[in-house]
């Protein structure tokens, strides 16, 4: 039984005509997805001017959980759909997410866009961090200003970075359907064509030489085949030759009677 390997091998123009086509849709798919880009920032909380006088008007030596929990207010107050709705009409339309940093301990938010442009999430991630900051104000709108908390950013993307896993899997899904496609494809025309040639064998009568009659040899002179010939003349007898006539009956009748005398007589004299 001949194997898919067999027939990859036999229809090879089939195969590889289907090869190209899914390294160029491959190709193609990998250019045409733009993106996705991603770019970060970081926004620590600091505590008051008023609570860092106890440890000489040092902040970063004042945290505490008061800070932690204000800064979980401050995210979800910007994830809230109204403000994501609010950013994206001022342009901001690329998705993300601010989290607490995990690799932190203290009151520190992570700041995180995607999308498909670099501009374009360098600009979220900006306005994103700002409006961080922004939030953070509007909770203390009537707080004095030297007992309210801080906020400062630690860092932030100079440039955006090209999430690769995420743009290879478009790319991936292709070459996949595109080897499922060269695997299966040339199957179906063997078979096709399989099926169509036991059709036309049982389709077809089987064949029976026929046999010819000898030809007669050929002769090189006329006078030696009209002799091999008979004429219609020799081979149709006269009615006259077939119907003998009573006179001539009864002629043949007498010819025989005086032969049998003569037998006779010549028999007795013998015996005598």
């Amino acid at each position: 039984m001949d194997g898919p390997l067999y027939t990859l091998r036999k229809h090879w123009v089939l195969t590889s005509v289907l090869v190209l086509l899914t390294l160029v849709a491959a190709i193609g798919a990998w250019v045409k997805t733009s993106g996705p880009y991603q770019s970060e920032s970081q926004v620590v909380f600091l505590a008051s001017e008023q609570a860092s006088k106890l440890n000489g008007n040092n902040p970063y030596l004042s945290f505490q959980d008061s800070l932690n929990m204000t800064g979980d207010i401050v995210r979800q107050g910007v994830m809230d759909p109204r403000v994501v709705a609010a950013l994206a009409a001022k342009g901001f339309k690329d998705a993300y997410i601010v989290q607490d940093d995990p690799l932190s301990a203290g009151p520190v938010l992570d700041i995180i866009a995607t999308g498909p442009t670099k501009a374009g999430v360098m600009a979220t991630q900006a306005a994103v961090t700002a409006d961080v900051q922004s939030q953070l104000l509007q909770l203390q709108s009537d707080v004095l200003p030297k007992n309210q908390i801080q906020s400062k950013v630690i860092s932030s993307s100079l440039e955006p970075t090209l999430l690769i896993t995420k743009k290879a899997r478009p790319v991936v899904a292709v070459l996949i359907l595109g080897i499922l496609l060269t695997l299966v494809i040339p199957q179906l025309v063997e078979a096709v064509q399989k099926r169509y040639g036991n059709r036309r064998k049982r389709g077809q009568r089987p064949w029976t030489p026929v046999e010819k009659a000898p030809s007669p040899p050929a002769s090189t002179d006329g006078s030696r085949s009209s002799q091999l010939t008979p004429t219609a003349s020799q081979l149709t007898p006269t009615a006259g030759q077939l119907t003998p006539t009573v006179g001539q009956r009864a002629e043949t009748n007498g010819k025989a009677d005086s032969e049998a005398a003569n037998r006779e007589s010549t028999s007795s004299m013998i015996d005598f």
